[in-house]
């Protein structure tokens, strides 16, 4: 069955496109969040084909924001593993692009 993990718009350590009500925000934030999969890409280059990096709408009080999330298939466990192990080992900042293999 497909699940997600929901991993951020932006590394951690970096600031992010805020949701208002006064400009419109979405385009750019969907651009951080695209920017942010290019580098987990290069991060985990060997992610399983039952996995993937989405961009995911989820409502909020002032509209819907964006975030980038890893899909994966829980009936398999190479692909669950890979799901967390990304998720434990997210980069902090934009630089960070020192790859990072799983044991699996």
């Amino acid at each position: 069955m497909k699940d997600y993990l929901e991993l951020g718009t932006v590394p951690c350590d970096e600031d992010c496109v805020q949701v208002t009500n006064d400009v419109p925000y979405e385009k750019e934030m969907k651009e951080q969040c695209q920017r942010y999969i290019e580098l987990l890409r290069k991060k985990f280059p060997t992610m399983p084909e039952s996995c993937a990096f989405v961009i995911k709408r989820n409502p909020h009080d002032f509209g819907c924001y964006y975030e980038v999330a890893i899909k994966f298939n829980d009936e398999i466990e190479e692909s669950t593993d890979f799901a967390f192990f990304v998720e434990s080992n997210l980069p902090l900042t934009w630089d960070d692009e020192n790859v990072v293999s799983s044991s699996s």
